[in-house]
């Protein structure tokens, strides 16, 4: 193969991955503990005849970046955000892992008094949480969840979140969205992650930052695509030259 038509060719779908990965960004700036991706690349070497001395790189989507997004108050008792590293432990659904790990902290109840994140149920230490029939409900500062039963006056303590700490490398983007370790296992809870009740952690996407990383990644994919076509005109007259 032409080695400048290569060349272009493969920083152009380099760059195409790069855009899918800031145009993802950009779509969950709003998303509750959201984590960005970030596009890396490694070196290769190109094996087989005519590539001896051929270096080229694979593009890998699949790390984020663990920054803690802004804090945002809501006062409701059962949004919670981590203060600091962790992750809050979430029951898998149907074909997923047993557990699923995630930043996001915006809980819902459902009739039963279950406590769940989207359509999955949020884990105590005990197994799923469920809340009984309360007036008054708190999550304190290391994730014990007390509740003031109706008509009652003392709080009770019914159960802990299930809170983890693993390094932040050791995890990687579940296709849910959210988190479960490289090696697959199931984590032990750490009773030293801290939590705010009452607020939600925001993404920590940078919505400018995309959008200029975008624009940018746009121009040099054009350059690439320019760089094909000339490479292919050149490939031609050579050819027409050695015909003649």
């Amino acid at each position: 193969m032409n080695p400048i038509l290569f060349s272009a060719a493969k920083g152009a779908e380099r760059t195409m991955l790069a855009q899918h990965v800031r145009a993802n960004n950009l779509s969950h700036a709003d998303t509750v503990g959201f984590k960005a991706l970030m596009e890396h690349s490694t070196p290769m070497r190109l094996e087989g005849s005519g590539f001896l001395t051929s270096i080229t790189s694979r593009t890998n989507s699949s790390i984020n970046n663990f920054a803690q997004g802004e804090d945002i108050r809501t006062e409701r008792p059962l949004d919670v955000a981590i203060n600091g590293d962790g992750f809050i432990t979430l029951e898998g659904i149907e074909d997923e892992p047993a557990e699923l790990y995630t930043r996001a902290g915006n809980f819902r109840l459902d009739g039963n008094g279950q406590l769940y994140l989207g359509e999955r149920r949020v884990m105590s230490t005990d197994g799923p949480m469920v809340l009984p029939d309360f007036e008054f409900v708190s999550v304190s500062s290391n994730g014990l969840v007390s509740i003031t039963p109706i008509g009652g006056e003392a709080s009770l303590e019914v159960g802990a979140l299930k809170l983890v700490k693993p390094e932040n490398e050791q995890m990687t983007m579940h296709a849910s969205g959210h988190f479960v370790p490289k090696g697959g296992q199931v984590l032990v809870e750490d009773f030293n992650v801290q939590i705010r009740s009452g607020y939600l952690e925001a993404s920590n996407v940078s919505s400018l930052e995309e959008l200029v990383s975008i624009m940018s990644l746009t121009r040099q994919y054009e350059m690439q695509i320019e760089v094909m076509a000339s490479a292919d005109e050149i490939a031609q007259i050579g050819n027409k030259l050695l015909k003649a």
